[in-house]
């Protein structure tokens, strides 16, 4: 009885992974998806510093001759969160892809890599270099999207550093706000792809949660069991929400504001 219901699970198996149908595979060094209600395109960086944008049948659709300032030799999709690396509304209305990229010098004067973040369109055109002068800002990638209930205003929040030498590492931060042109579209696509957002993670004192906008008013921290450690409000109005975590004990948390929810580790 056992072999037949063992025989009947593997059919099941079987025929279960049998729908799994593999329809592409991209050989770049790292491709991204974006995808609406009414279109899908795959966005691959190449080893050669440029992305190339597939249609939803994998056929390409354009290839963006990146504008590599100079002394930058490594192109590398900006963030750790990846949301509006790629968007098409957010910064124009000509219905162009934008994308948000990070650009790498190693000086070595100061020991250190330097880090450009940049905004370009699909033909290439540099639209915004957050870092124009690294001298003073050595570290700029990190990068929040959010809309403002409040205001009605489409922000973007970019996380800069600073600092002598990797060795004696001892960052400056500094964070920017930048006001974005509000529209319909904008803020649909913002309100699309809202996730929440924190840094640092992992972090062993602070943790600094990135307000969605949600209209919510409490941010909560469970445990892995699913025990409430963290229950803080604040003002709608804040747009960093910082709480204190260096009691908890080392492990994995999931922290919510509203209907949004994520992870973080504690060291």
């Amino acid at each position: 009885m056992k072999k037949l219901l063992f025989s009947a699970a593997l059919v099941v198996a079987n025929f279960a992974f049998g729908q799994l149908t593999l329809e592409h595979s991209f050989t770049e060094e790292r491709t991204l998806t974006y995808s609406t209600p009414s279109e899908t395109y795959y966005v691959s960086k190449t080893v050669d510093n440029k992305l190339k944008i597939y249609n939803s049948n994998y056929t390409l659709y354009k290839t963006v001759n990146v504008p590599m300032p100079a002394n930058y030799s490594v192109l590398s999709f900006a963030s750790d969160n990846l949301d509006y690396i790629i968007s098409k509304n957010i910064f124009n209305t000509d219905s162009k892809f934008e994308f948000l990229i990070a650009v790498y010098n190693y000086n070595n004067n100061s020991n250190s890599y330097e880090t450009k973040l940049l905004l370009i369109n699909e033909d290439g055109t540099l639209l915004k270099d957050f870092n124009p002068n690294p001298a003073s800002i050595s570290y700029a990638e990190k990068f929040e999207i959010f809309h403002d209930s409040v205001l009605n205003v489409n922000k973007l929040v970019v996380h800069n550093e600073s600092y002598i030498t990797t060795i004696n590492y001892n960052p400056i931060p500094q964070t920017d706000v930048y006001a974005l042109p509000t529209s319909v579209l904008t803020t649909k696509e913002i309100q699309a792809g809202t996730k929440l957002s924190a840094f640092p993670i992992p972090t062993n004192k602070i943790l600094n949660i990135v307000n969605p906008g949600n209209s919510a008013n409490k941010v909560q921290v469970y445990d892995t069991t699913g025990k409430l450690v963290v229950d803080k409000s604040f003002s709608t109005s804040e747009h960093k929400i910082s709480i204190d975590v260096e009691s908890l004990p080392k492990g994995i948390y999931i922290y919510k504001v509203g209907e949004l929810s994520s992870k973080f580790t504690k060291n």
